[in-house]
């Protein structure tokens, strides 16, 4: 028995017109099959090339807060002025890396590195002024080890895998509160 029964219609038989139809079928389900598939290929370049910028303004952000921050140590001396200008520099560029950067934990910490690093920076400065020389090269050894540390740890983000930068936020907090106690026991 034949599962379909058809005659000739316009002058075309009936194997012909399953062969029509099972060919536009077919060529319906290849556009609508390659269509998703173009957009699903779009959709992963579009998200691939975003992720890429957004790094990319990560280690902009990065390099301009690390170029800021290492100054500190050779403009201490110049007073407050230099030392709130590139604070404010530093802070600007931190703010540039929460916008961008996946890990909050850690975005937030190096957001508040400039200020406290500012804030030796200025009693540096003060007991540079004040002709204290031990004071001050203890305060300026101390800016230069939270510096480095600080400095060399943002300096590995792009070459570290996410789920090891997890770590950093803690370890730089730690750095921090121990630097802020230190200043503020010693060099009030």
């Amino acid at each position: 028995m034949d599962l379909f029964v058809c005659g000739t219609y316009a002058s075309i038989s009936c194997g012909t017109w399953l062969g029509f139809w099972n060919g536009a079928i077919g060529a319906f389900v290849a556009a609508f099959v390659g269509g998703i598939v173009a957009l699903m290929v779009v959709r992963l370049t579009n998200r691939h090339q975003s992720n890429l910028a957004a790094k990319g303004r990560v280690l902009a952000a990065l390099a301009d807060y690390q170029v800021a921050l290492s100054e500190l140590p050779r403009r201490y001396a110049e007073g407050n002025e230099a030392i709130r200008k590139l604070v404010m520099q530093a802070d600007a560029a931190s703010n540039r890396i929460s916008m961008d950067m996946d890990d909050f934990p850690l975005a937030e910490e190096l957001s508040l590195w400039p200020l406290d690093l500012g804030v030796l920076a200025k009693r540096a400065a003060e007991l540079h002024e004040g002709g204290s020389v031990g004071a001050t090269d203890y305060a300026y050894r101390m800016l230069r080890q939270a510096l480095s540390k600080l400095i060399g740890t943002t300096q590995r983000w792009a070459r570290t895998p996410a789920r090891r930068r997890r770590k950093w936020a803690p370890q730089l907090q730690a750095l921090r509160l121990d630097l802020k106690a230190k200043v503020d026991e010693i060099l009030v």
